[in-house]
């Protein structure tokens, strides 16, 4: 059977390179066309996702104000949002409320402030508004260059209604520099360059060119081709230029070759429109002879491939037997951790195969360090972002629980430490499987409070309604644990809950050294408050545990039981907000 087998393989083999000898050029064309794509994909996208945030930020708070969220007349309350809007859109230059009569409201990021000035003098500022009182929708301006700033920035113009009339518009600016240094920063191909073009005749984003000392005005916002000191890119569509076939029929982006200054260059660009008046190119430029060499290279290394795993075949079927139970053996660890079962893994045994030996030490130490690793990282945060695939940061909407213990301190003043960390660890245990058991996410550990959220990282539309009826569990699992406590002669233990729904930054927020999933917004502010409120209303601490959410909440949970107890001016809180209470 071995015989066979080996004979097998040999033959397999040999069949292989044959047929890898014939169609290696042609592989090695698909892999620079993947190659190629992957780069034109990364810089599309990298382009993309740089100014869509800007238009839905200016979307989404016109929104608010045809919802009657944002009083346009209430100019601390406008102020505050255009600034709140551009610290969480980092890209947002400039945010800024134009109404009718041309007076305007921008919140500046650099400065971090708001600006108010009056544009009724400017005929070119009545005619923008009044064209964009004429549309529904918003859309991108062509690029406009702003002495004051010395810069050139796009801007995408949102018209603002109120029941049907006309009340503004907003214009978010993104500026070109920050364009320049988010695409600068992407790697490249070697001895290439990106650009992008606006229009087919001007330069937006060079590579590696600062166009900041080129003379710019209102008219000519970005530099020409002529104006550029790069010969190549100046070049681009030489009448010389010839059609790239090493790229054959692909359809995802375009590509042509042109020889400059005696020396051979390939264009890969693609067109993207619906972001200013005019398309923009977006595309690189590489030396032909990368090209070229690559080919070479990947040519050769397949052949020595090959050649390698013929020689490695017959030696993988003469050991192959006596290394496959260790390497099964740690395939189905392996399987076991990608569960996040670390309790159910046992650690690998020792091998007479040096590799085999050494992966199963690296594995056992992997193992070890991953089991102390699930005591400070929430398996069940892992274990939604392993399902769920996200952790970019975005805005959501959310809903976010803050739990306390009431009257901790004075207890905790008659507890040693073991007494403390034994009542805490036994507190957020009955918590936390209240708030994961509805699917809920826990963020920290504050002292005796709990934070936790609903709707991030995987998606729920009920995410509300998870939140009240964790809070009903945590209410059932401390009354009967205080039921516990009263038998052996302890004190009943006295909660509050504060739940409120809103919009939040979710993802990744921290150093390049730590980074932790959590949420940021002045949602986590209201739900923290509306805990705080509980003092207030239960001063005497006659619930056990007493649970409070905002409207929002309440609306959005739609069965929630809870009595409405009134309009609250919070703490911190220029707006009154709707308190309902959790009845049983």
């Amino acid at each position: 059977m071995a015989f066979s087998f080996g004979t097998l393989v040999v033959i397999t083999v040999v069949i292989v390179l044959g047929i890898s000898l014939v169609s290696g050029l042609t592989n090695t064309r698909d892999l620079l066309i993947d190659k190629a794509t992957a780069a034109m994909s990364a810089a599309q996208n990298d382009f993309i996702e740089l100014l869509n945030p800007a238009a839905y930020e200016a979307v989404y708070i016109a929104e608010l104000i045809n919802a009657g969220r944002i009083d346009i007349n209430n100019r601390e309350q406008l102020a505050n949002f255009l600034l709140g809007a551009i610290a969480g859109t980092p890209q947002i230059n400039t945010l800024t409320f134009v109404a009718p009569d041309l007076q305007v409201t921008a919140s500046h990021r650099q400065s971090k402030e708001i600006l108010r000035f009056d544009e009724s003098s400017d005929p070119v500022a009545k005619q923008s508004i009044a064209d964009l009182s004429t549309h529904e929708k918003g859309s991108w301006g062509p690029l406009v260059y702003v002495p004051t700033l010395r810069q050139t920035v796009l801007n995408f113009r949102e018209p603002v209604f109120k029941d049907g009339k006309f009340v503004g518009a907003l214009i978010a600016t993104i500026t070109v520099s920050s364009v320049n240094t988010r695409m600068n920063a992407a790697p490249t191909l070697d001895n290439s360059k990106r650009f992008i073009l606006y229009g087919n005749d001007r330069v937006m984003m060079e590579q590696g060119a600062d166009h900041t000392s080129t003379v710019l005005d209102i008219k000519d916002a970005v530099p020409t081709l002529e104006e550029i000191d790069d010969p190549v890119l100046k070049a681009i569509w030489s009448e010389k230029a010839e059609k790239l076939k090493l790229m054959g029929n692909q359809t995802a982006f375009n590509s042509h070759y042109l020889e400059v200054g005696g020396q051979g260059y390939i264009y890969f660009y693609k067109e993207i429109t619906g972001y200013a008046d005019k398309p923009f190119t977006v595309g690189y430029w590489l030396l032909n002879d990368e090209v070229s060499a690559e080919l070479r290279r990947l040519l050769m290394a397949g052949l020595a491939g090959l050649g390698v795993m013929f020689l490695s075949t017959v030696v993988a079927i003469v050991i192959g037997r006596k290394i496959s139970r260790p390497v099964l053996a740690l395939s189905e660890a392996s399987r076991q951790i990608s569960k996040l079962d670390f309790n159910a893994v046992k650690a690998l045994p020792q091998s007479r195969f040096t590799e085999v030996n050494e992966a199963n030490n690296a594995y056992n130490s992997m193992l070890r360090g991953l089991s102390w690793f699930e005591t400070y990282v929430p398996k069940s945060l892992v274990r939604k972002l392993m399902e769920s695939g996200e952790a970019r940061s975005e805005q959501r909407v959310v809903t976010v629980m803050f739990t306390d213990i009431a009257g901790f301190t004075p207890q905790a003043e008659n507890m040693d430490t073991d007494e403390v960390a034994e009542f805490l660890n036994h507190h957020f245990e009955l918590v936390t499987a209240c708030i994961e058991a509805e699917g809920g996410t826990v963020d920290k550990f504050i002292g005796d409070a709990v934070m936790a959220f609903w709707g991030a990282p995987e998606r729920q539309e009920d995410h509300a309604a998870r939140a009240c009826r964790a809070a009903q569990a945590i209410k059932t699992a401390i009354m009967a644990d205080n039921e516990k406590r009263q038998n052996t002669g302890l004190d009943k233990v006295y909660m509050r809950i504060g739940i409120h729904t809103g919009p939040l930054v979710v993802g990744n927020i921290g150093s390049a050294g730590r980074l932790n999933y959590t949420v940021v917004g002045d949602t986590v502010n209201i739900a923290q408050r509306m805990e705080q409120y509980g003092k207030t209303l239960s001063s005497d601490q006659t619930d056990e545990v007493l649970t409070l959410m905002t409207g929002a909440t309440f609306n959005a949970s739609h069965n929630a039981h809870a009595e409405k107890i009134g309009d609250t001016l919070l703490k911190g809180r220029h707006d009154p907000v709707t308190i309902y209470r959790m009845n049983d």
